[in-house]
């Protein structure tokens, strides 16, 4: 029976045996070894330059991981090798990202360009914040001079934007169902994908409803939009073609967001459900159970997570999809008079040196919360709206109560709370107290320590966040934006010069009439995309 068992398992040999094969291949792999350093060593004094040994060869073996190795240098590769090889290539692609063309002492200068890029990767794969970038917008701006207004592309107010990763085109879906792109720097419209009605027989290639949600990968090749019809269609950014679409979801798709550097997409939906794409199959992987009310907002950045909001549930849940598990995070937190008292006892001194802006608008908010003090107001948090990832670690969130939050994995409750950051509108009735600004957008550039949040009471709020064990944020500009700010967009500026330590970023912001989710309010604006270019300056250099 034993032998019947291994001859049926494919065991051809005895123990004895395969001992025997076993010292042999060693061996022979040994002598190989030693031949191909003999070779080498040949080729590198000069006695035997037949080309075998040359050191260019060398350097060949580990120039590029594109190029195909033989089976047999593979088989005699050793460990140290092979993490040599790999460490070589890294720092080659690091160094062809980074060239420099022209310039005197082009060698120090590219050691110093690759020391660079090597400790922000460092950094990055770090899950935490580095880079402090905030202090270069805090002068005063001049919206005329940064701002270019993308008009005619929508009949009804948009409702999300997303910039492609050079921040080379922006993508704006809108409640007339419309799909548009346009190019950032020309200001001009370079394709419409437009919404289709249900009885249509091409109605799978565009959206038949409201768009909600849009979002670019990480390599610019896709684009991907969601919307009250319940799906989501997949369009090609070179070609501006239709690729794919998907059906799976049963209610509204609010959120869409890309993992960097893959093309794995999530999605949440008002079905309470956040699902997992495969771009590149255009197939799905996995959905996601939690939320007891609709989620209406989804981030992610490098690793395989995701941060979302519920509407009403009144939770902030970061997704870890690796280890199928969940992070729950209350939210609802109200605005009284107890945590108005603490705000104004605790907030930080005004700043001399910043702009006029930020000084008035800082003025404004301490008479507003003394005056809410003295009223006994309440404002308190029954929907939570957006949400954006600062680090792997650390978020934001804001809701209709007008505060933002700030969220660490560390704890289930915010580690720092800013109360009616975009202020208090009045009701119109004596009676009646005023009521908070909702947030109606958050964005950050991730890794850094400058975020953005929007709302309507006419503009866009950069914050810094505060270095050091303490928590918290500081106001650091204001940009004047009329309308309801549906949505923003952010990213970084690649300098032309390789030696500049700053980078430019572009905003790009949703404007119009009324909310992206409902019809409750309406204002006096245009619905129009506005793009604004913010030059980075050096504090040192002056105002």
């Amino acid at each position: 029976m034993a032998k019947d068992r291994f001859l049926a398992q494919g065991v051809t040999h005895t123990k004895r045996q395969r001992g025997a094969h076993g010292q042999k291949d060693q061996k022979n792999q040994k002598n190989q070894r030693s031949q191909k350093s003999r070779m080498r060593s040949h080729g590198s004094d000069g006695s035997e330059s037949d080309g075998v040994g040359d050191i260019s060869d060398l350097e060949h073996q580990y120039e590029d991981a594109s190029d195909a190795v033989s089976s047999a240098d593979e088989f005699l590769e050793t460990p140290a090798e092979k993490r040599l090889r790999l460490a070589k290539d890294y720092i080659g692609r690091v160094q062809a990202s980074t060239q420099m063309t022209g310039g005197i002492d082009a060698e120090q200068i590219d050691r110093d360009l690759i020391a660079e890029r090597l400790t922000l990767d460092a950094n990055e794969r770090s899950g935490r914040w580095s880079r402090q970038i905030a202090r270069n917008f805090a002068y005063t701006i001049d919206e005329p001079q940064i701002t270019r207004v993308l008009r005619f592309g929508h009949a009804l107010p948009p409702t999300c934007v997303a910039l492609t990763p050079d921040a080379r085109f922006v993508y704006s879906g809108g409640k007339d169902g419309a799909l548009v792109k346009w190019d950032r720097v020309e200001g001009t419209k370079l394709h419409v994908f437009r919404g289709l009605k249900k009885k249509r027989p091409d109605h799978n290639v565009g959206h038949c409803d409201e768009i909600l949600a849009v979002a670019v990968s990480s390599d610019g090749r896709f684009v991907a939009s969601g919307g009250r019809d319940r799906r989501i269609h997949v369009w090609s950014v070179p070609e501006d073609r239709h690729l794919g679409v998907f059906h799976q979801h049963k209610d509204a798709v609010t959120g869409l967001a890309f993992r960097r550097n893959t093309n794995h997409l999530y999605s949440c939906s008002l079905d309470r459900m956040v699902k997992l794409w495969n771009i590149d199959e255009l197939g799905y992987m996995d959905t996601l159970f939690g939320h007891q009310d609709g989620a209406v907002a989804i981030d992610a950045l490098q690793r395989e997570q995701a941060v979302t909001v519920g509407c009403r549930d009144k939770t902030v849940r970061l997704w870890k999809i690796a280890d199928d598990a969940q992070l729950v995070f209350r939210a609802g937190a109200a605005t009284d008079q107890h945590r108005i008292t603490k705000a104004l006892g605790s907030a930080p001194e005004i700043q001399s040196e910043l702009n006029p802006r930020v000084v008035s608008s800082l003025n404004v908010h301490e008479t507003t919360l003394r005056t809410l003090a003295g009223a006994d107001a309440e404002f308190s948090e029954d929907c939570v709206d957006c949400v954006t990832m600062i680090d792997e670690e650390t978020f934001v969130s804001g809701g209709d109560s007008g505060a933002l939050c700030l969220w660490s994995v560390q704890k289930k409750k915010p580690v720092f709370i800013h109360h009616l950051s975009h202020g208090v509108v009045s009701t119109g009735s004596n009676d009646a107290p005023p009521r908070a600004c909702w947030i109606s957008a958050v964005a950050a550039v991730p890794f850094t320590d400058l975020f953005f949040s929007a709302s309507s009471d006419g503009c866009i709020r950069m914050w810094q966040m505060r270095a050091g064990k303490t928590p918290g944020f500081d106001l650091v500009n204001v940009i004047a934006v009329n309308g309801f700010v549906n949505a923003l967009s952010v990213r970084e500026l690649v300098p032309e010069d390789p030696m500049s330590n700053t980078r430019d970023v572009v905003v790009a912001a949703a404007v119009g009439q009324e909310p992206r989710l409902g019809r409750w309010e309406k204002v006096s604006a245009r619905n129009v995309v506005k793009v604004f270019t913010l030059r980075a300056v050096s504090p040192t250099a002056g105002q």
